[in-house]
This record gives C-alpha cells, sequence and structure tokens, in this order.
C-alpha cells in the first residue's frame, strides 16, 4: 500500500485545515455561550463582575437562596420582579425563591447586563415570621413607684408627726 495518491494528500491536508478552524472559532463560542448552572445547595452565590452577572443563566428549585455580590467598582442593581436598590462595591443581595417560575433580571444602570433564574420544584410556603412578645422595659415604671412610695411615705410620716404635737 505505499504512499497516497497526490489527490488524497492535498484531500487530507484541507480536512485537516478546515477541522482546525473550524475548531478555533467554534471553541470560543462555546465558551462565551452562557450554560445555565443547576445550583445543588440552599444557598448559591452569583457575581457581578466585569458588567456582567456570573453566572449569568441559573436553574435552581425552590427554595434557593441566591446571593449577588457586586465585585465591580460600580453601582448595579438586580432588577425586575425583585429588586436589590443599589449595590456597592463588595455589598451583597439575597433572595429565597419559594414560587417555581422563570425570572428574568437586569441591572437598572446597565440594561443590557441581564441574567434570569429558571426556579423549578413546588411552591413552598414562605417562614412566618418569628412572633415575638414585645418587651416591656419597666425600669421607669419601678422606680416612679419607688419615688411615689417615698413621698407617700414621707407625707404620712409629716402628716402624723404634725399630729402628735398639737
Amino acid at each position: 500500500m505505499g504512499t497516497l495518491p497526490h489527490f488524497s494528500q492535498r484531500s487530507l491536508s484541507k480536512m485537516v485545515c478546515v477541522l482546525t478552524l473550524a475548531s478555533i472559532a467554534i471553541f470560543p463560542l462555546i465558551q462565551i455561550s452562557p450554560r445555565p448552572i443547576r445550583a445543588s445547595d440552599p444557598v448559591f452565590s452569583l457575581s457581578i463582575a466585569n458588567y456582567a452577572f456570573q453566572p449569568q443563566h441559573i436553574n435552581i428549585a425552590t427554595g434557593t437562596e441566591l446571593i449577588w455580590t457586586n465585585n465591580d467598582t460600580t453601582l448595579h442593581t438586580v432588577t425586575y420582579l425583585i429588586s436589590s436598590g443599589p449595590l456597592n462595591r463588595r455589598q451583597n443581595f439575597s433572595y429565597v425563591f419559594y414560587k417555581h417560575g422563570f425570572y428574568p433580571y437586569e441591572c437598572g444602570f446597565h440594561t443590557y447586563m441581564t441574567g434570569w433564574v429558571n426556579v423549578t420544584g413546588s411552591d413552598l410556603q414562605p417562614p412566618s415570621p418569628p412572633v415575638t412578645m414585645a418587651s416591656t422595659d419597666y425600669t421607669p415604671y419601678v422606680i416612679a413607684g419607688l419615688i411615689a412610695g417615698g413621698v407617700v411615705v414621707v407625707s404620712a410620716a409629716i402628716f402624723v408627726r404634725r399630729r402628735t404635737k398639737n
């Protein structure tokens, strides 16, 4: 089986060249295109950096808490159905998703910064705030009672003293 005919060598080199160019062109597109990430923990951290949400797309189950951290030097927001308000550098915003659905969001200052959260699973009842009894500080009442009692005792002593002198 000796050497390949001249046309086959040319075809082989063209195929290698085409495959090399295709992989060079396609590989960066695969890396750039946002891929949804599935959060497996009940708390998942996201970053705001280089004027982008990282990751840009995320799939989570109901009850998951997402925490966005602004790692840029400028103000950003996480805004749409939820609203973080302005986030300074290193400031966090967290949100727990109790209802399933699709939640797109953007930065209120830079509307080209977008992302989405896809929440799957059964809707959950948010926990009710803890019921606490209002604590009353009775110190002022005790002090006022002691003063009033002292005034009554002193007044009674003066009254009795004056009555016994007469």
